[in-house]
This record gives structure tokens, C-alpha cells and sequence, in this order.
């Protein structure tokens, strides 16, 4: 009788197993996108119109739309959707506004879920970059020891003070994040100062007060969008926009950072001896190791990345403005132009090839494909230069008055004074 119950619960157990397994859901819910269609483009700003098929046998709870990067970040979203029933169609908009996108191929993500299984459906869609826009122009005085004023000047002509400073020594600014980053000389933090809607302020105070270059080498670096910044006591630091440390590194021992730029997986910083003035290129990896140095020209000016090893670099020697290209990897530095006598006052760049430079007292052209220089203004001396290719155009501070000019003809387009001496124009586009 005891084997009889015993098989009896045994038979019992196996049975609410059995319907146990049965009742177990393992199936996802089915997720079709009917639209958009496969390939569609859309331009930035737009939203697009989703809709989305779903069922399971089980019942729904949920369905989210998104879209994301080659890196499956999420880039917009239309939400989640409270689902009851075993079946709908559904549609959502997902609102493109932001004109930082670039062009490239995204991913429409529908995921449904029925509370313990998630099905998913994939769209993929052209996505074209809103266009180009200039968003407000920074005037900035030159580096000072005192209390400093950064005015922005807007679009349509109107200006305004747009940040105080105790003393100033670094500027720079990212579209791409939104930002103005402003460093102190003395007193004064680097700040991360809001440019846009959404951009979030950050500090990083000076490692000391008692000299004056607390910061140097300010700058943000266009192929990763980090921002670069090195400090008396030599260290060498970078951070995203939003002020997430990425790289650490120190200088030689007794030099000074004054420029810094990545080269695909390494880092190159331009030091100068604190005693004698001797300037070296010394490169970095990711993780601030130390892996090589080269000698260089004693007077840095302004340098571009142009492959993943080679940097045209321009500077000053024995009073004359030198053009030179300077080979990470392989070592070495070809001059390829030189201004004899004409000491490079300011240099930025156009394009990938064509860079426009500021002499002692006239602006001109320089092509990097074929050496050639171009005189686009005579008698002009530009104190600070800026290239805006939202609108195709220069512009030169001389003293208090802001200048733009046509790149290719040299003429005055327009003329802006401000209230005080401009050492730096700093152009804040959409992205």
C-alpha cells in the first residue's frame, strides 16, 4: 500500500511538471515593421512616421521604438507603449531634431515584449545631416593676467557679454557638444560653459594659484571631440564634452605642454623646455604612455592632422613663418614652404588642403597639394583669424573691429566693431 501512495505521488508531481512545461512561455512576440520602407532617407530635422505589427500568443505588455548608431547607441526614441491583447498594428513618430547626427546608415529597433519574452524588428534607414548652420560667433580679448569678458556675437549682428573671467589664458569651442571651454591663468578654472540647450557646465580647478599659466594648450581636438588641456605642474589631460576624464599623461620632465592633437590611437603634444627653450614633439598612447619624441621648431604656432601619422605643421624660426610636415611614425620634418622675414602671426584651416595663413601684414593662401601660396589681402594685419563653412567665409579681427572677408577674392564683406581688442574668433556651429 505505502508503494502504491508513493507512485501515486510520483505520477502526481510528474503530471504538474508536464503542465508546468506546457504552460511555460519560451516564444517571443512577432515584430514586423511595415514602414518606413527599407531604404528610406530622411533628412534632419523630421519625424518619421513608424508602424509596427505585433502579436503573440501569450499576450502583450509593451512596445518600444528606437533608433540607433552603428554602435547601437540610442539616437531617438518614440517611447514604450502599454500593450493589452494578443495582436495590433501600432504606429509612433520618432522626432529627429538633432542637427549633430551625421549622415549614415541607422537601425529602427521595434521591441515588443510579452511580459517574459522580448521579439524585435529591425528597419534600416538613410539618415542625411541637417545642413551646416552658424549658431553664434565668441570674441574673445587676447590671453590676459586680468579680468576678462568673452562676448558672443550673434547671427543676425546682435551682441552681447556672454562669459566673465578672472584672468584667461585657453578658449575653444565644440559644436558638437555644445560647449565654450574657457581656461584661467592664474585664478580662474577651466570651464565647460553651456553654448546651447542641454549642454551641461563642468570645472576643473587650477592645480595651483601661486604663478600665472595655470592652463595651456587649450583645444578641441576634431576627430575624437575631446576636449585637450595641459597644466603648469605638466600634467596632460583630456575629456569628453560632457567632462569624463579619457587621458592622463605628463610632460618631459621641466617643459611645458603648448599644443596637443590625436593622431588615430596616439597623442602629440608640442613641449618647450622651461630653461633654454628647446621644443620637442613628444607622442603619447591612448593610456599616456610615453612612446616617442622628436626635435622642433622652437616657435609652435598652429599644427592639422592629415593622415594617421602626418601633421603639417606651421611655426617660426629666426623671425621667418615655416611650413613643415611632420612625420609621427617614421620620424622626420620637411619644410615645404617658407616666408623669409614674415613670422606666422595666425594660421587655420579651409579645407583639407587649403589653409589660410596671417602674416606681419597681409593674408594669404597656402595649398597643401601643390606648395603653392596665394596673396588674398595686402596691408592688412590680422591679429586672429576664423573660417566659417557654414557660410564660406573669413574673418579677421584688426583691433576692435571684426572683418569678413570672401577666402577667395580678399574683399571686405562686412565690418563689426566691438567694444574692446579681439584676440580670438571662435565660429559655433550646429554640430
Amino acid at each position: 500500500m505505502r508503494y502504491q501512495q508513493s507512485a501515486l505521488v510520483v505520477a502526481c508531481i510528474a503530471a504538474f511538471s508536464l503542465a508546468c512545461r506546457k504552460d511555460k512561455d519560451e516564444r517571443p512576440p512577432l515584430v514586423q515593421i511595415l514602414d518606413p520602407v527599407p531604404g528610406t532617407t530622411i533628412a534632419v530635422p523630421d519625424t518619421v512616421r513608424v508602424q509596427v505589427r505585433v502579436s503573440d500568443e501569450h499576450g502583450l505588455t509593451s512596445l518600444t521604438i528606437e533608433l540607433i548608431d552603428t554602435q547601437n547607441a540610442v539616437v531617438a526614441s518614440a517611447g514604450t507603449i502599454n500593450l493589452d491583447g494578443i495582436t495590433g498594428t501600432y504606429e509612433r513618430s520618432l522626432v529627429l531634431t538633432d542637427e549633430r547626427m551625421p549622415s549614415g546608415t541607422y537601425t529602427i529597433v521595434a521591441r515588443a515584449s510579452d511580459g517574459t519574452n522580448d521579439g524585435r524588428g529591425f528597419r534600416s534607414v538613410n539618415i542625411l545631416e541637417a545642413p551646416l548652420r552658424l549658431l553664434a560667433i565668441f570674441l574673445a580679448p587676447p590671453f590676459t593676467q586680468q579680468e576678462a569678458t568673452i562676448h558672443r556675437l550673434a547671427p543676425d549682428g546682435t551682441s552681447n557679454a556672454f562669459a566673465n573671467v578672472l584672468d584667461f589664458n585657453g578658449v575653444a569651442v565644440d559644436g558638437h557638444t555644445g560647449h565654450l571651454f574657457v581656461a584661467g591663468s592664474r585664478y580662474a578654472a577651466f570651464q565647460a560653459i553651456p553654448a546651447t540647450a542641454g549642454a551641461l557646465p563642468w570645472q576643473v580647478p587650477p592645480p595651483t594659484t601661486d604663478q600665472y599659466d595655470q592652463f595651456t594648450a587649450v583645444t578641441v581636438d576634431p576627430t575624437d571631440h575631446r576636449v585637450y588641456f595641459a597644466t603648469r605642474d605638466g600634467a596632460i589631460r583630456g575629456f569628453t564634452g560632457q567632462g569624463t576624464p579619457r587621458f592622463n599623461a605628463q610632460c618631459l620632465p621641466d617643459h611645458r605642454c603648448q599644443a596637443i592633437v590625436a593622431m588615430g590611437n596616439d597623442v602629440v603634444t608640442w613641449q618647450k623646455a622651461i630653461v633654454g627653450g628647446a621644443a620637442r614633439i613628444v607622442t603619447y598612447t591612448t593610456s599616456g604612455t610615453l612612446l616617442d619624441q622628436l626635435p622642433a621648431a622652437p616657435e609652435h604656432v598652429a599644427w592639422f592632422h592629415r593622415s594617421a601619422g602626418q601633421l603639417i605643421h606651421f611655426a617660426n624660426l629666426d623671425g621667418s613663418g615655416l611650413i613643415e610636415e611632420l612625420n609621427i611614425q617614421s620620424g622626420g620634418s620637411p619644410e615645404i614652404r617658407s616666408f623669409p622675414g614674415e613670422p606666422i602671426r595666425h594660421v587655420i584651416r579651409q579645407n583639407a588642403n587649403i589653409h589660410l595663413i596671417a602674416l606681419a601684414d597681409r593674408v594669404v593662401r597656402f595649398d597643401h597639394a601643390t606648395h603653392g601660396v596665394t596673396e588674398i589681402r595686402n596691408g592688412f594685419s590680422a591679429d586672429a583669424l576664423a573660417f566659417d563653412p557654414a557660410n564660406g567665409v573669413l574673418y579677421a579681427a584688426q583691433g576692435a573691429e571684426l572683418h569678413t572677408i570672401d577666402p577667395n577674392t580678399g574683399t571686405i564683406i562686412a565690418t563689426t566693431g566691438t567694444g574692446g581688442p579681439i584676440g580670438h574668433i571662435l565660429p559655433l556651429l550646429n554640430r
